[in-house]
């Protein structure tokens, strides 16, 4: 029973955090929008002007971010369902998920997020020449 709860935890946790790095970066960018007025000109000037290496840095702090979000959370509910050595489990499952986002960035994720970041720019470019 607590093995099934303990599984059921961590999917909890994976979907959490994904969730939180999402509303993270969307209120980013509504923040920024709010700065630009919401001008399409201004976003294009943004994103033109904003280098590819600062973006892998706030792709880095928002995963950071929601990664310990949801490890409090996923704390809370290890108390809740009264497990003995629920902070250790907690800190274990964010080492964990650290561990592996890590790998896959470094294997895949930063050359797919500059890849996709470069086409912005590109669009944006060919956009303007039109």
């Amino acid at each position: 029973m607590y093995a099934l709860l303990l599984i059921v935890i961590m999917g909890l946790k994976t979907l959490l955090c994904k969730g939180a790095a999402l509303g993270i970066f969307l209120l980013f960018f509504w923040i920024k929008g709010k700065q630009l007025q919401f001008n399409s000109d201004r976003w294009d000037d943004f994103f033109i002007s904003f280098p590819a290496k600062r973006a892998n840095r706030y792709a880095v702090v928002i995963y950071l971010t929601a990664a310990v979000i949801s490890s409090a959370v996923c704390y809370v509910v290890l108390r809740l369902a009264k497990y003995r050595y629920s902070l250790e489990i907690a800190v274990l499952l964010f080492a964990g998920g650290l561990i592996i986002t890590a790998y896959k960035w470094h294997t895949k994720g930063k050359d797919y997020l500059l890849k996709r970041y470069q086409e912005i720019s590109e669009t944006i470019l060919e956009k303007k020449r039109m």
